[in-house]
Parts: structure tokens; C-alpha cells; sequence
């Protein structure tokens, strides 16, 4: 089978690029011709999907608006004159026959963050050409009469698209991102203090963990305020990710915090970060179904995260973790905190933790996957 798979951002550390990698790949593996349709350069692309992918350039121009419309429209054109048997989207496109809604639900995405931010950041939100245009192509999306089956990640993105669009459930098929065991898994406690030491904090170290790339939509700034409240003055921030450093680290100093956090900018092995720390938290605004949740759980790393994750129905209050009603939950988040530093040293919470994420693997996503593809490819000719 011929595949169209259509992805603007290709290359990058995030968890959309980790999926797409995990998921063409798979799908050549089994067989299938996988042609991805990018705007990243192609040398890079290449590089990152590795050989038996083909890479097709999209041309794209202008800011974010711009990029958005020229990539949905170019990617018609092109598909127009490519023989393919299903396209596959991980975008909001003008086509696709099956849909993988990896980056959630805009809408309610939208709807979360509004009463979080001032009044006028609420108006610019209403006027924001950028929302406008994405609000309109996802709508399209979920009534284009072309689209034969949507992947959610998660219930609750599977939820959000019923409730906002009222797409026939029938038509929507959850599939849970996969985890690689190999590269999350728990390091062994005694070992601990060697893994603390390579990465240069002290022996004994209580470690909060915070990992994602956009700091103002997963909560960063939640963090720091509950984390500067902590009783325990000993216990460490440590910030995995990209987002505006020199602001957080102004942030930082505000609180009083600037030699208890560490910024490390973006890692290509997360993994020992996850082994080293007592607790991941993430009081994230909006998550579908947050990877870095599963990862921290395969490797025993009990979380704190919100309701809006979708990666919190694999948590178990009181076992493996806790869910706040929002990010602005201060003192929950810190009560939370101040829990899990303690119990991340027990044995049997760790084991709870990767015990919740032990039948997640890239194989069974990719096989689901390639089911709905191999359903949506009826033989009949493609319609642009």
C-alpha cells in the first residue's frame, strides 16, 4: 500500500516528531510505501526519517497564518499528481481520509486557556487571525464527508471532538501512543547516586522534574509558584525543554528560586532525567495525551499533571501520581509536590508507575494504525 503521510514539522526532540518518526517507520517496516509530506529542508528530514521513508518537500511561506494555509493548500496540489492509496494527516488539511488528532482539539484547547490569561490576551485570542484560520480548517476536517476515520490518543481528545464537531463516534478510533521499554524503564536504586552524579547534582538529590517545550501552555509558571512554597528548601527544579529562558529565568529570580532550578534546554535522552528525578510535574493549560507522562512512568517516575492532560487517565491518585483540577491549583500542586518527593522513594509507587504504561509499545500503535489505514484504502479512487 501506498501511504501519504502529511506532517509540516518533521525533525525536532518534541513528542509529535517522536510519534511520526515511531509511526512511518513502523509502517515501512511491515511493508508499505510511506511517502511524508514536510516543510522542513530535506536533507534534515531525510535524515531524521531515516531511509526507507520518502520525503517530499512542501513549499510554505509567510509567519504562522501563512505557513498554515500554504501547507494545507500545497499539499493538495501535490497530492493531485501522486498515486497513492490513503493519506494519512497529522494536520489540520484540506484532505485526508483518515485523521490523527495528536495535537488535540483547538477549540477546546482555546476554551481551557481563556480564563487563565488577562482580558486583553483573551480579545487578541478572539481577533487572532492564526485561531481563526485554524478553527476553520478544523471544522472542515471533522465535517469533510471525504474523512472516513479520525485517531484520537486519548478519551479525552476523543470526547472533545464529539462534543465540539458532534462527529459520529463510530467514526473516531482511540490509539494510544507506544513507549519504547528498552529506553524507559527504571534504573536500578542502588545505582542512583552514580546516575545523580553524571549528571552533576548531590548525592541524595530530591529532584522535580519538569520536561516539555512551550513553558506558558504546559505550566511552568504554576510550577514555579507552588514549588517556591515548598517547606523542603533542599528539594530541586530541573526544566527539560525550549522555551523563552530568559524570561523563566527572571521568573526564577522573582521567586527566589534561581539556585534550586536548572534549565537544561532541550535533551535528545530525556530517559535519565526521568530515572534521576522523585517526580515529574506537568500543570499543563491543555495536553491530548502527553508523551512525556508515559515516558516518566515507564521509567517508575511517579507525575503530577492536570485534568486537562489526556495522559492522566493513566494515573492513579494516591499510587502513582495525582490530578489537579487545573494549573492554578497552587496549593494542590504543592501539597501534591511535597507528597511525591517522599513517596518517589518508594518502591512499590514506582512499580505502580510503570505498571500503568507496561502495555504501551510502538508495534501494537503501529499495527492499530496501519488497521484503520488498510480500512480507509477501499480501493476506490481518491477525490481531491
Amino acid at each position: 500500500m501506498k501511504i501519504a503521510v502529511l506532517r509540516q514539522k518533521v525533525t525536532g526532540l518534541g513528542g509529535a516528531e517522536t510519534t511520526l518518526g515511531y509511526l512511518v517507520r513502523g509502517l515501512a517496516a511491515a511493508g508499505h510505501e510511506v511517502m511524508v509530506y514536510g516543510a522542513a529542508g530535506e536533507a534534515q528530514a531525510q535524515n531524521a526519517l531515516g531511509p526507507r521513508i520518502t520525503y517530499v518537500p512542501v513549499p510554505v511561506w509567510g509567519g504562522k497564518t501563512g505557513r498554515l494555509l500554504s501547507y494545507a493548500l500545497n499539499t493538495r496540489r501535490l497530492l493531485r499528481r501522486a498515486d497513492v492509496q490513503v493519506v494519512f494527516s497529522l494536520e489540520r488539511t484540506y484532505f485526508q481520509q483518515v485523521y490523527r488528532a495528536g495535537d488535540g482539539c483547538h477549540r477546546e484547547w482555546l476554551n481551557r486557556r481563556a480564563p487563565l490569561v488577562s482580558p486583553g490576551a483573551r480579545t487578541l485570542q478572539r481577533l487572532s487571525l492564526f485561531h481563526r484560520v485554524m478553527l476553520g480548517l478544523e471544522k472542515r476536517l471533522f465535517t469533510d464527508l471525504g474523512l472516513k476515520m479520525v485517531i484520537a490518543n486519548s478519551r479525552q481528545v476523543q470526547d472533545e471532538i464529539i462534543r465540539h464537531y458532534r462527529l459520529d463516534p463510530a467514526k473516531i478510533k482511540i490509539i494510544y501512543n507506544g513507549l519504547d521499554h528498552e529506553k524507559f524503564k527504571p534504573w536500578p536504586p542502588e545505582s542512583r547516586p552514580a546516575l545523580l552524579a553524571r549528571l552533576g547534582a548531590p548525592a541524595g538529590a530530591n529532584i522535580v522534574l519538569f520536561v516539555g517545550s512551550g513553558f506558558g501552555r504546559k505550566g511552568l509558571t504554576y510550577l514555579f509558584e507552588a514549588f517556591g512554597g515548598l517547606t523542603d528548601k533542599d528539594t530541586l527544579l530541573w526544566v527539560v525543554g525550549k522555551g523563552p529562558l530568559a524570561a523563566y529565568q527572571r521568573l526564577a529570580n522573582r521567586w527566589a528560586l534561581a539556585h534550586r532550578v536548572r534549565f537544561w534546554g532541550p535533551q535528545a535522552e530525556v530517559a535519565p532525567f526521568y530515572q534521576a528525578a522523585r517526580v515529574l510535574a506537568l500543570p499543563t493549560l491543555y495536553d491530548p495525551c502527553s508523551n512525556v507522562v508515559l515516558e516518566a512512568l515507564g521509567c517508575g517516575c511517579p507525575v503530577v499533571t492536570t485534568a486537562a492532560n489526556g495522559a492522566a487517565q493513566f494515573l492513579t491518585p494516591g499510587q502513582n501520581g495525582e490530578i489537579l483540577p487545573g494549573p492554578n491549583d497552587i496549593t494542590g500542586l504543592r501539597q501534591a509536590l511535597s507528597a511525591y518527593v517522599e513517596k518517589g522513594r518508594d518502591l512499590e509507587v514506582q512499580h505502580a508507575a510503570q505498571q500503568a504504561v507496561a502495555h504501551l509499545n510502538w508495534d501494537h500503535t503501529t499495527s492499530q494504525t496501519l488497521a484503520v489505514l488498510e480500512e480507509a484504502a477501499d480501493g476506490s479512487r481518491i477525490r481531491f
